[in-house]
């Protein structure tokens, strides 16, 4: 499985899986059709699944644009965002499962950005010596998502619970953030090493 990060918009990442054996090809959070459309004729591939984390229109505004061309696809999302996102044919709960190209994915409840937020963590398989989580907007490289619709604990608990996940995990962050992220973390913990080094 490849994973193709796809900018959008003014700081939006689309995140393509790309099997080339089979040509097929899901899409996590795709915010607008254009790229999404152009890598898959790059390749030649089919679209057939939609991995939604949250109802924002930057992360589903392609949903129903995307099922047109590719009538018989999934699109997955949480439970608890059923009448939000567009086109959905499959509601998500905690620890439930989604398989592409032979990877299965664990879904993880992760509220705080909205109340029905889902990341999908892809274990370590095959050639792939690290897992990949697609974490939506609830962590960034420096911060994590503002609370819309959920509450400080709910968001430490997703938090948390990403952070139990192995340490070699590759981050697939949804928006570009890091810069902002890391000037706004050192004004309230400017001693902070790790994030001068980063900075």
């Amino acid at each position: 499985m490849d994973i193709l990060r796809l900018p959008a918009l003014d700081d939006n990442y689309i995140f393509l899986l790309f099997d080339p054996e089979s040509r097929t090809a899901a899409v996590v959070d795709p915010a607008v059709p254009e790229p999404v459309l152009d890598a898959l004729a790059e390749r030649n591939a089919t679209l057939v699944a939609i991995f939604n984390t949250h109802h924002h229109g930057d992360h589903v505004g392609a949903n129903l644009k995307l099922r047109e061309k590719y009538p018989d696809l999934a699109i997955y999302a949480s439970d608890v965002d059923r009448d939000r996102i567009p086109g959905q044919t499959v509601e998500l709960r905690e620890g439930d499962r989604v398989s592409f190209a032979g990877n299965d994915a664990q879904v993880l409840f992760v509220p705080g950005h909205t109340r029905g937020h889902i990341a999908y963590y892809f274990p370590p398989h095959g050639d792939r010596m690290t897992g990949d989580l697609f974490c939506g907007d609830t962590l960034f490289a420096g911060g994590c998502g503002r609370l819309f619709e959920g509450t400080p604990a709910q968001m430490l608990e997703s938090l948390s619970k990403l952070r139990s996940l192995p340490d070699d995990t590759r981050v697939w962050c949804a928006h570009e953030y890091t810069e902002s992220n890391l000037r706004f973390a050192l004004t309230v913990d400017g001693k902070n090493r790790d994030l001068s080094e980063r900075w």
